[in-house]
């Protein structure tokens, strides 16, 4: 009779579950704090690329400019007058006045002996009756009477002239005046001389 001895089972070894659990928990503390890193120097990089571009500045308004320009009124003696010129630029800061290049004034436009004032610029405020002559300015009363300066200040309301600058002036008489200011009013018959007059007179021959 054949004895069978029955199979002895081999003891199971248990995996080690746990084995891998510390380094887990290892990635699991590590993988966020490196991606809330990286995402704090991409947002810090980029704050620091837009402090460092500068804006741009915003483009500044080009003036009105006119070719040709015609200014008429009345002054307060009835008498009309007109202001031309090459040019003019409105003032982007004041939008009642207008520069002017090559201004020519005529006071009494249209009667038999204007007043003519030319420069080479000028400064008009409409509002104000205000035109300011710089740079080569000449008068010419109408008159036979010329004179020459730097500067003049005309009210277009009342038509008068304050110089505010030597002048230089010649008559119809041949005569000649240097004086270190001016002024000219009552529709330009009366003009006076301030300061250093100096004056020449050369009879007719």
């Amino acid at each position: 009779m054949i004895a069978i001895t029955p199979a002895v089972p081999r003891p199971v070894r248990k995996k080690n579950r746990n084995r891998h659990r510390p380094s887990v928990r290892a990635l699991r503390t590590i993988l966020p704090t490196i991606a809330l890193g990286t995402a704090v120097a991409i947002i810090g990089q980029g704050a620091i690329r837009a402090m460092a571009i500068k804006p741009a500045a915003p483009a500044a308004a080009a003036p009105l400019r006119m070719d040709n320009p015609r200014f008429t009124g009345t002054l307060k003696d009835g008498r009309a007058f007109l202001i031309t010129a090459t040019s003019a630029t409105r003032d982007l800061n004041n939008a009642d006045q207008v520069f002017l290049k090559n201004p020519q004034l005529t006071r009494g436009y249209g009667s038999e002996a204007p007043t003519h004032v030319i420069s080479k610029d000028g400064a008009y405020q409409e509002e104000k009756g205000s035109l300011l002559l710089t740079g080569d300015v000449k008068v010419d009363n109408g008159q036979g009477y010329q004179f020459a300066s730097q500067k003049a200040l005309i009210d277009t309301h009342t038509g008068d002239l304050v110089g505010g600058a030597a002048v230089e002036g010649a008559g119809p008489n041949n005569g000649a005046v240097r004086a270190d200011d001016y002024s000219v009013s009552d529709k330009g018959d009366r003009v006076l001389f301030k300061g250093r007059v100096r004056t020449r007179l050369t009879p007719n021959q």
